[in-house]
């Protein structure tokens, strides 16, 4: 089973939307998916159980980190969901702990990992002890982030912050890769544009590229919102809506690209960290 954390510092980016249209994507495939919501809000998990496209576990993502005995018993379902729960907001109280919910979060993964081909962590958008255990059982990570400044300031931290990428592979992970950084909520309004240059100007190595050499981007657009309050894949909401359509023609090719990097047997190269 591989492990792709998608995670950024920056909150209200589209983290969870694309963590879960990218699992539809790659369930569609036929892939047999795993998403593990790390976030307390919850957000993901009820996305995916809404219109019942996922199967919900009944352990819990606490659960994963702070019970090292976890009898783990997976159904057999080809899209699962291990929840949030309010008891998460209790592992960043507990850094003394780390060790230990590291440990078990790895050993229980472990067992889990028969049962599936991928897992998507959806991570909280802080850098906290969740995220820090997040990236420590990663094989992959993958930033979404927002054309605007705050964001931008944010990669810097995220790359190379004390518990950014960087810190973590060389203490805890030395197997993580960087898939990159993907612009999301896009919109044609002058400061994206001046600050999508920027981007490209000094992290312009960190993009993820479609197979022709073009950054990724993924557009604003009120349909996949739709699609993740109706708890669906945005194509199934495509056969009803034309603007969903339209916006699944726009999207595919990147959610696509990125199932493929994601799924690339032998593992892809990481992303240049050359200065």
């Amino acid at each position: 089973m591989k492990t792709l954390t998608i995670w950024t510092q920056k909150g209200g980016v589209g983290k969870t939307a694309l963590t879960c249209q990218l699992g539809h994507v790659l369930r569609a495939r036929g892939h047999r998916v795993l998403v593990v919501d790390l976030d307390s809000q919850g957000n993901a998990g009820a996305a995916l159980l809404r219109a019942e496209r996922a199967v919900a576990v009944v352990i819990t993502a606490a659960s994963l980190l702070m019970n090292g005995n976890l009898g783990v018993a997976m159904p057999d379902v080809a899209f699962a969901v291990i929840r949030a729960t309010p008891e998460l907001v209790r592992i960043p109280e507990q850094p003394d702990e780390f060790s230990r919910f590291h440990e078990n979060f790895q050993a229980n993964l472990a067992r889990i990992a028969p049962a599936f081909d991928i897992c998507l962590i959806d991570c909280p958008p802080s850098d906290d002890l969740r995220v820090l255990l997040a990236l420590t059982v990663a094989d992959l990570v993958l930033s979404p982030i927002q054309l605007n400044q705050e964001a931008i300031e944010g990669i810097v931290k995220t790359l190379r912050g004390t518990r950014g990428v960087e810190r973590i592979r060389e203490k805890f992970n030395p197997s993580l890769r960087f898939l990159g950084i993907v612009p999301n909520m896009v919109e044609a309004t002058p400061l994206q544009k001046r600050n999508f240059v920027e981007v490209l100007e000094n992290f312009g190595r960190y993009l993820v590229l479609d197979d022709q050499g073009n950054p990724l981007r993924i557009l604003r657009r009120s349909s996949i919102a739709e699609a993740q309050e109706l708890g669906v894949a945005l194509p199934e909401l495509g056969r009803t809506k034309t603007a969903a359509r339209e916006a699944w023609a726009e999207l595919a090719p990147t959610l696509d690209r990125l199932a493929d990097l994601v799924m690339a047997d032998p593992p892809i190269a990481e992303v240049d960290h050359g200065a």
